[in-house]
C-alpha cells in the first residue's frame, strides 16, 4: 500500500473528523491511528466503534480493531480504501 496514497485519502477527511464528538475514544479503539479513526469516522458516522469492533467479511470475517492491535493496519486500510464515498 503506497501510505503517501493513503494519506491524501485520509486528508479529505480531516475537517469533518474535528466535529466528531468521540473523537478520542475512536482513536483509542483504532489503537492510536489517527489516520485509520478519521477514515472510519467518515464512512461509518456515529457506528464508528461499532464497526471497528464487528467481525467483517471483508478482513475474513475478523475484527478491524484485533487485526490492528495484531500488526495488521495495512489490511485494515485496505479495507477502508474500497469503501464506498
Amino acid at each position: 500500500m503506497d501510505i503517501e496514497t493513503w494519506n491524501k485519502y485520509v486528508d479529505c477527511f480531516r475537517k469533518e473528523f474535528d466535529s466528531c464528538d468521540f473523537k478520542d475514544e475512536l482513536i483509542n479503539v483504532c489503537g492510536g491511528y489517527d489516520d485509520v479513526a478519521c477514515a472510519v469516522f467518515f464512512h461509518t458516522r456515529s457506528n464508528a466503534i461499532k464497526w471497528m469492533n464487528s467481525k467483517l467479511p471483508a478482513l475474513e470475517n475478523k475484527i478491524p480493531r484485533q487485526e490492528i492491535d495484531n500488526g495488521n493496519i495495512i489490511s485494515v486500510r485496505k479495507v477502508i480504501l474500497r469503501m464506498p464515498c
